[in-house]
């Protein structure tokens, strides 16, 4: 699981450095949960599923400020495949004050600091992005 968040964090770093319009990832519900997250926050721009059932892939169009300078200019994973970070709303801080998230796998799907802060539901701090 946390294997996806790490290629999904290196990707979008990389094709954002490389000033790529679109990158596409392998078709899981939870990745595709995590980027429409993003996508809703403005990191990203849309998201579309391409591909027949049993291969399908998310595409991801990437998103540029004015002068193309891309959205997302830094991200720290905090769960990895080795080490797991679970932790209540309350340890769920602003990120940046504010102009970041803090991304959060909880049993009401991936949620958001502030969406986690304002449900009161704890579970694995996934990454933050700014």
């Amino acid at each position: 699981m946390n294997h996806g968040i790490s290629q999904i964090i290196n990707n979008l770093k990389t094709a954002n450095i490389a000033g790529k319009e679109k990158t596409t990832f392998g078709f899981s519900k939870f990745r595709k949960s995590i980027l429409d997250k993003l996508s809703d926050l403005g990191f990203i721009g849309s998201v579309k599923i391409t591909g027949n059932a049993p291969i399908q892939y998310i595409e991801v169009e990437l998103a540029y400020d004015g002068d193309n300078k891309p959205r997302i200019s830094g991200v720290q994973q905090l769960s990895k495949y080795s080490r797991r970070v679970y932790g209540s709303y309350r340890e769920a801080h602003q990120v940046k004050n504010g102009y970041g998230a803090l991304l959060v796998s909880t049993p009401k799907g991936v949620l958001t600091d502030k969406e986690v802060r304002t449900q009161k539901i704890g579970g694995e701090f996934l990454f933050k992005i700014w």
